[in-house]
């Protein structure tokens, strides 16, 4: 078992790291008498279709995905190593979170094939974007069996973990710019003329009640904060959130779905016209999406 996991780190790593001179690897695997990498494009012709990995005794087969695994792969005639009493016929184990799947003959242990009866199996793999089945064949000479087998998205092939790395960074960077733009906006909001009012307004309907807590303006920006509680035991499925005046109207609710006895603090803002700070007024409608439709109204909301 311990071989068997050397072999697995030791074949991810040159795998990731591609560091070998071309001149050595090449030697490696004429000597050994294996084949090298074979790369597999996923597109029209490939995917829907078994894509066969060849494997034998004493060696270790790695196949690349183009992106991390979703959940175990499922294999009807495989162990992942962890039952050494196992006589499936291979040994299947994930590798890098997901990104690699170690695959070899189930040594030993494995069961032999009665005559007739064929040293194979499927293991189906879902991707993010995509499923495959690899039909895994036990063949008896290393030269014939698979090494490593990348498979690609079209276009992808190139990418590297540079390319990844980059990605990454420049996703980071433009949650930074995002976050900060609306930091900006939010103190630049406190430098317009801003008022706060607790209000305390409620209104019921049957199992539903509707509290306006806070009424808040900044300039022409207007915010009311609100809470909505359920009383009764059928959920209440939150739908349109409606204040009687202004525009750009935009919300936001802790929970759309409230269960019995539980509340969802919510917060909607508008945009008054040009020229007008109050606005008042105001007047704050809850409906629920589904169910009876019931809808909760608190009115005579002003600073």
């Amino acid at each position: 078992m311990a071989r068997v996991w050397t072999l697995v780190q030791c074949t991810v790593a040159l795998a990731m790291l591609g560091g070998a001179p071309r001149a050595l690897a090449k030697g490696a695997a004429q000597e050994a008498g294996v084949k090298g990498v074979r790369q597999i494009v996923l597109d029209e012709k490939t995917v829907g279709k078994a894509i066969a990995i060849r494997t034998a005794r004493n060696l270790l087969t790695t196949v690349e995905f183009p992106e991390d695994m979703l959940g175990a792969p499922s294999c009807g005639d495989c162990t992942d190593g962890k039952n050494p009493d196992s006589d499936a016929l291979f040994r299947v184990e994930p590798v890098a979170q997901g990104r690699y799947l170690a695959i070899t003959p189930n040594g030993d242990a494995g069961r032999r094939t009665k005559p007739g009866e064929e040293p194979v199996t499927t293991v189906l793999v879902r991707l993010e974007h995509t499923t495959l089945m690899l039909y895994l064949e036990r063949v008896e000479r290393k030269s014939a069996a698979d090494t490593r087998v990348v498979l690609v998205y079209p276009n992808r092939s190139g990418e590297s973990e540079y390319v990844r790395a980059e990605k990454a960074k420049l996703e980071a960077e433009s949650a930074t710019r995002i976050e900060s733009e609306v930091s900006g906006r939010f103190l630049r909001a406190f430098s317009e003329p801003h008022h706060c009012s607790k209000k305390g307004a409620r209104a019921r309907n049957d199992d539903v009640v509707l509290e306006v807590t806070e009424l808040c303006y900044f300039g022409r920006e207007v915010i009311l904060s609100f809470t909505v509680e359920n009383r009764g035991r059928i959920p209440v499925e939150i739908g349109s959130v409606i204040v009687n005046k202004g525009a750009s109207k935009r919300e936001y609710l802790s929970e759309r779905t409230i269960e019995f006895q539980k509340v969802s603090s919510g917060v909607v803002s508008l945009r008054l016209p040009e020229g007008d700070t109050t606005g008042g007024p105001f007047e704050l409608t809850v409906s629920e999406g589904s169910g009876k439709r019931r809808a909760v109204t608190v009115g005579g909301l002003d600073f």
